[in-house]
């Protein structure tokens, strides 16, 4: 995401990490939290977590924007107009009162403002100060960024609203300790507020609970279906759970019940949800969002499996031959694996067995997808153990009444060689092992021309080699 600036052409990125889920399972355990859109109340969080996205969107979800959305047009405080973090920070102070004139001389970047307004920027958030992130600090490019605080839930959290250039309006949840706390806070407005008072243990302070297990959802997401989520687990067990569904990140505020119906108006919208713990005498809890995946209009099913030929051996063709399925217009795709590892660039119905596949196991997983509808997907089985053909090469002399026989053993994409070697010199014979595909023997003989036999014996990965002859002059 890039934040806003006053000067074109220089831009600063901070980076998000987005949870997602490969959804349309006809059983989905909910492994993680999302941060979807949502008109939820703002809870704390372990992190730093975007609340809504757009200006629209975070409106109808009951995040403001001030207003900001339909005068972005204007250029306040000589700040560049539209989706500008500087811009939206000036109109913020212009709507707190201040005039339309920057309160100082200089550089508009982000960077630069609690620079040059020092003698009211400090570490206290307050409702209504600029977050100001200095260059590089905290996730911020070389510009910096800015926002306004909407909410201080603690002396280590705070909500901000921020809009930023080449990107766009969110709302969000910042902790001191995700590592994108701001480098001070500017007090252009506000007025430092009195601390709550930390309750004495003398103080009845509501027990909460504990969310210890991710809710779980059965049924497949599809059009017509119902799905039904769990609660999870909680210490202790709650005396209620209620659910909120979210579709796009917008609540489906009609219905608090785990059931929830895929109509035909879900059709293609992420589907997620929230679990509420609630309890006489207990803090009402409400958990992350986890995401459950998009609806859609039906499911691929196969009508007949596809099937893999061909030899796993070095320079051989491994070849797919489609299945049927139930709908006639699903597309076929194709990705080999080497090891379970999808093989770069090799998506054809056709693999030709190369030199990094010596010693692999190759499959290759089809797809059958029709858009809006769940795809089929299955991996055939894995080949044995690519193999790769030995390359004997045999060397023979005689040396002071000795016959010396020399061997190599090699093979493309698989060094060194491993295994023995079975040597015959006249009537002597034995197995040798290889050492870095080699093997050397010396043998007392009488003088006279011997014959010379050697045989590769054979590994998992390079087969028994034909027998290779040769001769020796004993001297």
């Amino acid at each position: 995401m890039v934040f806003g600036m006053r000067t074109p052409g220089r831009t600063a990125r901070w980076g998000t990490t987005t949870a997602a889920s490969t959804l349309l399972a006809s059983y989905l355990v909910l492994a993680g939290p999302s941060t979807p859109t949502t008109s939820d109340p703002v809870l704390p969080s372990a992190g730093t977590t975007y609340l809504c996205s757009g200006y629209a969107a975070c409106n109808a979800a009951g995040y403001s924007d001030a207003g900001y959305g339909a005068a972005n047009g204007t250029m306040y405080w000589q700040m560049y107009a539209g989706h500008n973090c500087t811009n939206y920070a000036a109109y913020r102070m212009i709507r707190a009162g201040m005039p339309n004139k920057r309160p100082w001389t200089g550089s508009g970047n982000a960077s630069e403002w609690g620079k040059f307004m020092s003698s009211i920027t400090d570490q206290t958030p307050n409702v209504g100060a600029i977050a100001w992130w200095g260059k590089y600090a905290n996730g911020s490019g070389s510009a910096g960024h800015l926002a306004y605080i909407e909410r201080v839930v603690s002396p280590d959290e705070i909500i901000v609203s921020e809009d930023s250039w080449g990107g766009t309006f969110h709302w969000r949840s910042i902790t001191r300790a995700s590592g994108r706390w701001p480098s001070g806070f500017i007090h252009f407005v506000d007025r430092p507020t009195t601390p709550t008072p930390t309750p004495t243990p003398e103080q009845p302070v509501e027990p909460v609970f504990t969310q210890t297990g991710a809710p779980v959802v059965n049924g497949p997401l599809v059009v017509d279906t119902t799905i039904s989520a769990t609660a999870g687990s909680w210490s202790p067990v709650p005396a209620e759970n209620r659910w909120r569904w979210f579709a796009d990140g917008v609540r489906l505020a009609d219905n608090i019940t785990p059931n929830l119906p895929l109509t035909a108006d879900l059709l293609g919208k992420q589907i997620s949800l929230r679990v509420v713990a609630k309890q006489e005498g207990y803090t009402t809890y409400v958990s992350p969002f986890y995401d459950v995946g998009p609806v859609v209009a039906g499911v691929v099913h196969p009508t007949a499996p596809a099937t893999m030929s061909g030899t796993p051996e070095l320079g051989q063709v491994l070849s797919v031959t489609p299945g049927g399925y139930d709908q006639p217009d699903a597309t076929v795709s194709y990705q080999w694996l080497r090891d379970g590892a999808p093989i770069t660039g090799a998506t054809a119905a056709t693999y030709q067995l190369a030199a990094e596949d010596v010693g692999t196991s190759v499959a290759v997983q089809v797809t059958g997808a029709k858009p809006q509808f769940q795809a089929h997907v299955e991996t055939l089985p894995a080949t044995p153990r690519v193999t790769s053909t030995a390359v004997v090469t045999l060397k023979t002399k005689s040396k002071k009444g000795r016959a010396i026989a020399k061997v190599r053993v090699t093979a493309a994409g698989k060094l060194p060689v491993t295994g023995k070697v079975l040597v015959r010199i006249g009537s002597w014979k034995r197995e040798v092992r290889l050492r870095d595909g080699m093997v050397k023997v010396k043998v007392p003989m009488a003088r006279g021309t011997k014959s010379v036999r050697v045989r590769y014996l054979g590994s998992t990965v390079v087969p028994r080699s034909p027998k290779v002859t040769g001769t020796v002059d004993v001297s």
